[in-house]
């Protein structure tokens, strides 16, 4: 009875998708960002404690949106300038990444875009776009229902002008003009094999909720986005 109380008071990240009427990755990514707790089982499954999904659910507009090709990252540049959308995309079609690439020309249509289907990445040029970019970033980062998106900041300024202006808020990634774009692609590769690697978690089968072990390691929490991460030397990005 007492094993049976126990593993009630816990559930896979299967179950807790199906509570919370999103997909296993999206689950996933609420861990991976902090907003539920889980660990993992000595096998390697991961468990979350039912209370803690019950929770979340219970709190105004939990719903995550979902993206459109699980297995593929989906990335949304905003890019007021046309040449340097033209120049991006040449750029891009030659790294062959597992990935979609998608362009708004401002910051209006990027919200109407975010609200029909949320990105899995979000590129932002700040000078292109005559815009905010305080207001918009803080209030991106801020929002509690694009925790799971990663937003990566390009611009002509450095790190330090940027953060005096309050334009590059914690949990964001910086590339300036300066940097190569082969770290650019090198970055949104490794994005998109944590997307593919994601996405094959979905099918690996849960164990029994009778075998939920007790917990081994409590995982901590981390910001789903990277820290601010000014990077330096090489060529523009996107720009052959």
């Amino acid at each position: 009875m007492k094993n049976t109380s126990r593993a009630s008071a816990v559930c896979t990240t299967q179950r807790a998708a199906s509570i919370l009427g999103i997909s296993v990755s999206s689950v996933q990514r609420l861990v991976e960002a902090g907003a539920i707790g889980a660990w993992k089982t000595r096998g390697g499954h991961r468990r979350l404690p039912l209370a803690e999904v019950l929770a979340y659910k219970a709190q105004p507009g939990h719903q995550l949106l979902e993206p459109g090709q699980s297995d593929h990252l989906r990335i949304l540049m905003i890019e007021g300038n046309a040449e340097r959308r033209e120049q991006f995309q040449r750029r891009y079609s030659q790294w062959h990444l597992p990935a979609t690439l998608e362009f708004c020309s401002n910051i209006y249509q990027a919200m109407l875009e975010l609200a029909r289907q949320q990105p899995d990445l979000l590129l932002v040029d700040l000078e292109s776009n005559g815009i905010n970019g305080c207001i918009m970033l803080n209030t991106l980062v801020g929002d509690s229902k694009l925790w799971t998106m990663h937003i990566v900041i390009l611009s002509e300024y450095d790190a330090a002008t940027l953060a005096e202006r309050g334009i590059l808020p914690q949990g964001t990634v910086f590339f300036g003009r300066t940097v190569k774009a082969e770290e650019l692609r090198d970055y949104l590769q490794a994005r998109c094999t944590q997307q593919v690697r994601s996405s094959a978690l979905q099918t690996a089968a849960p164990l029994p909720l009778s075998e939920a072990a007790t917990p081994s390691c409590k995982q901590q929490g981390h910001a789903p986005l990277a820290q601010s991460m000014p990077l330096s030397n090489g060529a523009m990005p996107g720009v052959a």
